[in-house]
């Protein structure tokens, strides 16, 4: 159960807060400028002195990847923990006012206590409704969160999670340009999952990746592996593109896109 909403000059603050915070979001040139404009955020916004942004990693582990005054003895000992699954979806904020009660088990109680934290929040990040993280917000003492508390946490995670998604587009987009432009024989693999393809940008403005997503929507379906090669009309200046396409058992689709030299 929430508190009621704060007054008017509380409105004020959050909207000074996400002010700042969105223009120290157009301006971020890394990751880690990311990282830091939300933990300002979440403290200046909410208040809490201290704050942590998690992230899944290549196998599926919830892990620290920038924090606020929290020791390295408690990273290692909650690294890992999370209420949902990477791919969850509709995941909503869980708000736990006093650790002492915490429907939680003695061992994690205990640790959070250890650490001096007595309330707690954790707000899901996610990429198309997609959960890929979260951030927590901790606080010395038990705490009623309230309703305003809710929306500025709920907007702030919706900002990181687009400007991680950015940032992840643009790392990508920058890979695969320096690969296809730096080789008169490159090579790069596309794989689609069964629920939605990765979206990398054609070169040079060429029409086959387009193709090639609309051959791996079409092969999802397939329980067998099959293998054929096609040549799309693109190319890279001379060189043209020869194009391997292979869906999988589990209904995924592996693309291979080779340009060589004439």
């Amino acid at each position: 159960m929430l508190a009621p909403r704060n007054s008017s000059r509380g409105e004020l603050m959050e909207q000074s807060v996400l002010y700042r915070f969105t223009d120290r979001l157009y301006r971020a040139r890394s990751m880690d400028d990311v990282y830091q404009a939300s933990l300002d955020a979440i403290i200046d916004g909410l208040g809490c002195g201290r704050a942590s942004i998690l992230r899944f990693d290549v196998k599926g582990v919830m892990r620290f990847v920038a924090w606020r005054d929290l020791s390295e003895a408690y990273r290692q000992a909650v690294g890992g923990h999370s209420p949902w699954r990477q791919g969850d979806q509709n995941a909503q904020p869980i708000f736990i006012g006093d650790i002492d009660t915490a429907d939680i088990t003695a061992g994690l109680r205990t640790t959070i206590q250890k650490e001096g934290i007595r309330a707690l929040a954790f707000v899901p990040l996610a990429i198309d409704d997609k959960v890929i993280g979260k951030f927590m917000v901790y606080f010395a003492r038990p705490h009623d969160f309230t309703a305003d508390e809710l929306q500025l946490s709920l907007t702030i995670a919706r900002q990181l999670g687009f400007s991680i998604g950015r940032h992840l587009a643009d790392e990508n987009a920058r890979r695969w340009s320096a690969v296809v432009e730096s080789s008169n024989d490159a090579i790069f693999t596309v794989t689609w999952a069964a629920s939605s393809p990765i979206g990398i940008p054609a070169p040079n403005g060429c029409s086959a990746i387009r193709k090639l997503r609309s051959w791996g929507r079409r092969r999802r379906s397939s329980s067998r592996t099959i293998a054929s090669t096609t040549k799309p009309q693109c190319s890279r200046g001379s060189s043209p593109a020869t194009v391997t396409n292979t869906s999988r058992p589990d209904g995924s689709a592996r693309t291979e896109v080779r340009w060589t030299s004439r």
